[in-house]
């Protein structure tokens, strides 16, 4: 079992820049403004070969606000006390012990959890002497620390170690999940705001881990959350904030939420692009098609909310037609009608992500890939271009997600970009690869193939 620690305190006073400094990543959006962590964020650390799960919550103490999301924010920090095994108290020096703070630790108090007074912002000596004002809460140790610049966080660590003693040792190159199921499938939430892209979430989980309201930008930044499924690989989805167009971006907030989004797109596995039914497909959704189909991820298509349009027979034919003529350069996309409200076809979402998945991670001989290339030049010839007649003389699997074929040719840049779709989409035929792009990389032809050739993978010279 991993053992919990939840990072709780008032807004603003470098929860998410601590998160970011004990898993050591860029995961959590930092920012001055407060009230930036909305959702519940988990990463993992390695302290001294004890593994730790460390949750980053958003801004407690007080009432809260009487708005949807901060009652909702307020919620969902109580929900990651209750199942933690220890609490990271966070504290600012430069505003001093605050009647929020001591609400912070009383309620700490009533759930009965072991907890650490983090008294941040502690940059330099001279504010050292600020920290003693912090025993009056009547706890036996206070740690100074800067989660900015690092001073501390070894103290931190390390206390935060000894009292979670009684767990195990775990050994990061022996966790038996990792062995025997692999790394987990990245699954991406993405689309335009108020798409209805946690409220899916939710639903496939079963559980309201993403903070939903009718508010466009609730969520601000891009939350991964685990799938454990015995006896199938996990599935690790991320949460996006809603992607407009850059004209349409007014704050930095929004600007750094979206850098997230499009990152997360480039690392993930699979894309969910989720449209709403009820506005159809706008030009930002086009664009964003455009972006997962240029970087080679695969892709299914949602339309949500259709419970608000399945009675329109005349809006379902017009958006079906729609669908088809956005997705003609992306014919390996699976697409779903589903309804995060009432749960429609959202069983299906997940048996789609395996079947997807496992064409995105195929895998195939080179006697076989030549064979196909052998039939497709048969079928379709090179065509001369610009005074050149083509050749292809070979084809081999050089990587998977997505499948990666190197074929070698005599003037590869000349190589039509009909003639790569034409290609692209015979080895997806013949290869049976229905959910997934192909990705043909093409390379001129370097002397004689022999038992010690290399492939040279530094230039790409086309992609399909």
């Amino acid at each position: 079992m991993i053992p919990k620690v939840s990072l709780i305190g008032r807004p603003n006073v470098g929860k998410s820049t601590l998160f970011n400094r004990l898993t050591q990543s860029r995961d959590a959006l930092v920012d001055s403004a407060p009230g930036l962590t909305r959702d519940l964020r988990y990463g993992e650390a390695i302290w001294n070969g004890l593994r730790v799960q460390i949750i980053d919550t958003g801004g407690i103490g007080g009432s809260p606000g009487q708005d949807q999301i901060s009652r909702t924010v307020h919620a969902q920090s109580l929900k990651a006390i209750a199942e933690s095994d220890l609490l990271v108290i966070v504290m600012d020096v430069n505003e001093g012990l605050t009647l929020t703070d001591t609400e912070v630790v009383n309620t700490a108090r009533l759930y009965k959890r072991p907890y650490i007074i983090a008294v941040n912002k502690v940059d330099n000596s001279s504010r050292d002497a600020y920290v003693s004002e912090f025993y009056e809460l009547g706890v036996g140790e206070v740690i100074p620390i800067s989660a900015e610049h690092g001073k501390g966080i070894h103290d931190l660590i390390t206390t935060a170690r000894d009292m979670l003693s009684y767990v195990s040792l775990v050994n990061e190159d022996k966790d038996s999940s990792l062995v025997t199921k692999g790394r987990p499938i990245r699954v991406t939430l993405t689309g335009r705001p108020n798409t209805g892209k946690s409220s899916l979430l939710n639903r496939m989980l079963g559980e309201p881990r993403m903070i939903v309201t009718d508010i466009p930008g609730t969520t601000r930044d891009a939350i991964d959350t685990l799938l454990e499924r015995p006896g199938k690989r996990d599935i690790l989805f991320t949460d996006t904030a809603g992607i407009r167009r850059r004209a349409r971006i007014k704050n930095k907030i929004e600007k750094f939420s979206i850098i997230k989004a499009m990152a997360a797109i480039n690392a993930c596995d699979i894309t969910l692009v989720i449209m709403d039914f009820s506005e159809g497909i706008t030009a930002q959704d086009r664009r964003l098609i455009g972006y997962i189909e240029r970087h080679g991820k695969a892709c299914i298509t949602l339309f949500n909310k259709w419970d608000l349009v399945q009675r329109d027979r005349s809006l379902i034919k017009w958006r079906t037609q729609e669908l088809e003529q956005t997705k003609r350069f992306i014919p390996y996309s699976p697409h779903l009608n589903v309804s995060a409200l009432t749960g429609r076809h959202v069983d299906k979402i997940l048996p789609l992500i395996d079947n997807v998945y496992k064409d995105f991670s195929s895998l195939t001989t080179t006697g076989y890939v030549n064979r196909i290339l052998q039939r497709a030049i048969t079928e379709k010839t090179p065509p001369i271009s610009k005074g050149h007649h083509l050749r292809l003389y070979y084809a081999t699997q050089v990587a998977t997600n997505p499948p990666r074929l190197l074929i070698f040719a005599n003037y590869p840049d000349l190589i039509p970009d009909q003639y790569r779709r034409f290609l692209a989409n015979r080895f997806r035929k013949d290869l049976g690869l229905k959910y997934t792009p192909v990705c043909i990389v093409f390379r001129k032809k370097q002397g004689r193939f022999g038992p010690g050739f290399t492939w040279g993978l530094n230039k790409k010279v086309g992609v399909t």
